[in-house]
């Protein structure tokens, strides 16, 4: 297990804390968007460190940034696998020396193989980071969304880098934070106790 400890007001001791399993992490965002090599690198790097392994998509943007980020290490490419939405995307990604499948049948629609790919990946996962932002419009793509509705459905920890903070809710707490220091966001967290959420597996 992995604990967070996340500070919810600066003038007390006062902390939002819940644990997940050292398992998958979620990886995703916008098909537009883009993350520094850098940070990219830094955070694959950290969550390492921490005992997750990964879980990416196949598309451009985010997807993209940090499917080079895991490739470029060692450890997170033993643990991470690609979930592709059409055969071809499995090829490319297998030639770039990642482990990756097709987790959708084949002959549905592009629409339909993506929206099912990432409830694929959001099931699989134990909690999602999320870049959701397209720098163009700074909207949430349909994506994005999903992903980040399906996790807190699934009641799994979101931690979303975007410049809006999510709306409040009563199903979930929206703590801000800096994910190791490295990227500025918000934790979204559904029914925090000390145990972790409340469907934690064990």
């Amino acid at each position: 297990m992995v604990t967070f400890h996340v500070p919810t007001r600066k003038d007390t001791a006062e902390k939002l804390l819940f644990r997940v399993p050292a398992r998958a992490v979620l990886l995703a965002g916008s098909r537009h968007g883009t993350v520094p090599a850098q940070t990219a690198a830094a955070l694959v790097r950290r969550l390492s460190q921490s005992g997750f392994g990964f879980l990416v998509g196949c598309a451009g943007g985010i997807d993209a940034a940090f499917r080079s980020a895991v490739g470029r290490n060692a450890l997170a490419r033993e643990t991470a696998f690609i979930a592709c939405a059409f055969p071809r995307r499995v090829h490319e990604n297998e030639a770039a020396g990642l482990t990756a499948g097709l987790v959708v049948p084949q002959g549905m629609s592009a629409a339909a193989a993506l929206h099912r790919r990432t409830v694929w990946m959001v099931k699989r996962s134990v909690m999602l980071i999320l870049f959701p932002d397209d720098p163009a419009t700074g909207r949430w793509g349909r994506g994005s969304a999903l992903a980040f509705r399906s996790s807190l459905l699934q009641l799994k920890p979101v931690f979303v880098v975007t410049a809006r903070r999510p709306a409040a809710s009563a199903h979930y707490r929206v703590v801000p934070d800096s994910l190791y220091g490295l990227v500025d966001g918000y934790w979204v967290v559904p029914h925090p106790t000390a145990f972790g959420t409340c469907d934690e597996e064990v």
